[in-house]
């Protein structure tokens, strides 16, 4: 038994495994889960149009702006660009049906909740014709944390209504389907009224100016902002795969935070590099951490050791997310494993980052390593990506280099998860035979 394995089986790793498997058996982190996993095909179409429209910009010269982009980029609007709408449901329907209750009818609650407040109708003059349209911004990957809190909250609330038989009652004669749609208007009513009375108390109190998913991610990259230096980099690198766990969109509200610090940290380096001058640390480039090797966390080791896993489940997530993890889109990963609410699999997600941005800073400091002057504001290829943010092969050797580590790290923790995977398919495998 190697090094690796021991720890795999060592007190520690044993006593994270049994408080994994407490948090999967609880009604609410399975809905979390299981409604996750229940978007991957959306996941994979998204991550799957992606990847063509970076080709075509990329390599093919592709105007972003042009009708044939716009075409194309279509489908990832409406897969990868609409989850907090998918989850809202898919997570509200699977929480009753744990609950015992309606699943349709909590999963339309949900999903009726979360447009009152997060997509309010605006109205547009094009041309001469006056159209009202709906706010896109929300639903994608900001929502996220908006969705999880709506979809568990109605399902609660539906769930003390019923048990407390506020119900419109039917006679025994009337067909279910008529009788559930009765039962379901009061529960609805009361889910209505407590979210759209909130997003109407914001509204008022704001002017208009925030959604309650705007709210959310400007309240969680307030304090970000004032971390900018290098130990609060190390902290803000934390804190963005904590808010990932948490079903938040770390990446997102992070980088609202430092958009502007970094590119003008990135345009600095840039005039100096014009002017033939040596290029300056600033903190934010520690930023670059996070996906150096298959998106945020670093996943796409994950992805390798899982295409060799001994799990059905494993093995198929990670063949779908092998690609779009070259071409650091990692949503696959965090849905399909899924990372998030899993405390086994985030504690690497958390490690990983931190770690490289620790290397990064000493091979900086040593000059070993070329310091950033080229933003990225697109999706590129692992490597690719490495090398078109400095211009210098050095950093590409460095991020072949870490792969190895990163594996190392991933590893022991992968494989607690992978039994656990195993043994559950051995068991649902079981209960179908005795079927």
């Amino acid at each position: 038994m190697n090094v690796l394995e021991r720890f795999a089986e060592s007190r520690f790793m044993k006593y994270l495994e049994s408080i994994s498997m407490k948090l999967s058996g609880s009604p609410a982190f399975s809905a979390i889960s299981n409604g996750m996993g229940g978007t991957m095909g959306l996941v994979m179409i998204g991550a799957i149009v992606q990847i063509i429209c970076v080709f075509g910009t990329t390599f093919l010269g592709l105007d972003a702006t042009g009708k044939l982009y716009q075409t194309l980029y279509r489908p990832y609007q409406w897969t990868m660009g609409a989850m907090a709408l998918y989850m809202a449901f898919n997570m509200a329907y699977t929480y009753a049906k744990n609950l015992k209750l309606n699943g349709v009818q909590s999963g339309f609650t949900s999903l009726i909740c979360y447009f009152l407040v997060s997509c309010p109708l605006m109205s547009v003059q094009v041309g001469e014709t006056a159209m009202t349209v709906v706010n896109f911004d929300n639903f994608g990957a900001t929502g996220l944390f908006t969705a999880i809190i709506i979809a568990m909250t109605t399902v609660r609330v539906t769930k003390f209504v019923t048990d407390h038989h506020w119900i419109i009652r039917m006679p025994d004669v009337v067909p279910e389907g008529i009788l559930n749609s009765f039962n379901s208007i009061i529960p609805t009513a009361v889910n209505v009224i407590i979210w759209y009375g909130l997003a109407v108390i914001l509204d008022t109190v704001t002017q208009g100016a925030l959604t309650l998913s705007g709210a959310i991610t400007y309240a969680l990259s307030i304090p970000v902002s004032f971390m900018i230096s290098t130990p609060g980099m190390f902290v803000i690198l934390a804190l963005m795969q904590f808010f990932w766990f948490f079903g938040i969109h770390g990446t997102s509200v992070i980088f609202t935070a430092l958009m502007v610090p970094m590119m003008t940290a990135y345009m600095s380096n840039a005039d100096l590099m014009a002017a033939g001058q040596p290029l300056v640390f600033h903190p934010v480039f520690l930023f670059g951490a996070v996906s150096i090797m298959g998106g945020t966390g670093n996943t796409l080791p994950l992805c390798l050791l899982g295409l060799k896993s001994k799990s059905e489940q494993i093995r198929a997530i990670s063949k779908a997310s092998f690609i779009p993890g070259c071409f650091n889109i990692n949503e696959p990963v965090i849905f399909g494993f899924p990372i998030m609410y899993n405390p086994i699999l985030f504690i690497p997600f958390l490690l990983n980052p931190l770690i490289i941005a620790g290397l990064n800073l000493i091979l900086w400091n040593l000059e070993i390593v070329a310091l950033p002057s080229v933003l990225i504001m697109t999706t590129l290829t692992v490597l690719m990506s490495n090398f078109m943010g400095t211009l210098d092969w050095k950093n590409v050797v460095f991020a072949i280099l870490c792969f190895p580590l990163l594996t190392i790290i991933w590893y022991p923790f992968f494989k607690i998860y992978e039994k656990q995977c195993i043994e559950k398919e051995q068991a649902e495998a079981l209960e179908a035979q005795e079927v």
